[in-house]
């Protein structure tokens, strides 16, 4: 029975050793490529959403834009200011007289 030498048994243990670890690699590589697929595809989305208005949304801005909104803010803000006028009046001590 003829026998195998060790270095053959450690040439092929070590080429089964590169076959493996390449693989791992390969496989790490897919799976980060996949990953930013995906995510180049939901960044896409996003930015896409961001840009775009559906009816009801674009409804709902123009009705906000139309409305006096700032005519309204405009005379609360004048009724506060008036009301701490009165009060820092109310606040002060009459001189004595």
């Amino acid at each position: 029975m003829a026998t195998i030498d060790e270095s053959t048994f450690a040439a092929v243990n070590n080429a089964n050793y590169k076959t493996v670890a390449e693989m791992g690699i390969l496989n790490a590589l897919a799976h980060q490529n996949r990953v930013n697929v995906i995510a180049e595809s939901s960044l896409g989305a996003m930015v896409e959403r961001m840009n775009t208005l559906d009816v009801a949304e674009a409804a709902g801005v123009s009705g906000v834009v139309s409305a006096d909104l700032a005519e309204v803010i405009g005379q609360l803000s004048g009724a506060v200011a008036n009301a701490q006028q009165l009060m820092k009046g109310a606040q002060t001590t009459p001189p004595p007289t």
